[in-house]
């Protein structure tokens, strides 16, 4: 049996993936072994953060607050904010140990985060109505201008 012998490629045949920035603009543009690589290394990414959201729903149920907030401060670090079900489960912790300046700058941060995002009324409008009611608690001293 013979050996088939392939023809070397020209090294300009190699597919490429051009990457775009929100302008439309070509960033730069990478080789198809990147960008799976690209994809699997945000697949990991992905899957990481579940892993992080699930021990702090874990921490949530336990009352174990301190711990729930670590990770929970984390994974909004790391997605800036545009993740609301962390930063939802966050304020419902600080409201839980009746942090209402605490509660209230993490939604504010939130608010100003999300509101460049794409179909973000929703959550702008959960926002502000988790705000109001914060103002209209009776204990609450918190003045924050929005």
């Amino acid at each position: 049996m013979k050996k088939i012998k392939q023809d070397m490629k020209h090294p300009n045949d190699v597919p490429v993936i051009f990457l775009y920035d929100d302008l439309g603009n070509i960033q730069k543009k990478i080789s198809i072994n990147e960008w799976r690589e690209l994809k699997a290394n945000s697949q990991k990414i992905e899957e990481f953060e579940i892993k992080l959201y699930r021990e702090a729903i874990t921490y949530y149920t336990q009352e174990a607050y301190v711990q729930a907030a670590d990770l929970l401060k984390f994974l909004i670090s790391q997605t800036d904010y545009t993740h609301y079900e962390y930063v939802e489960r966050l304020a419902n912790i600080y409201r839980i140990q009746e942090d209402l300046m605490q509660e209230k700058q993490l939604l504010l941060a939130a608010r100003s985060s999300i509101k460049n995002l794409e179909f973000s009324e929703g959550i702008i409008k959960r926002i502000d109505q988790r705000l109001a009611k914060i103002d209209q608690l009776p204990h609450s001293s918190v003045a924050f201008n929005q």
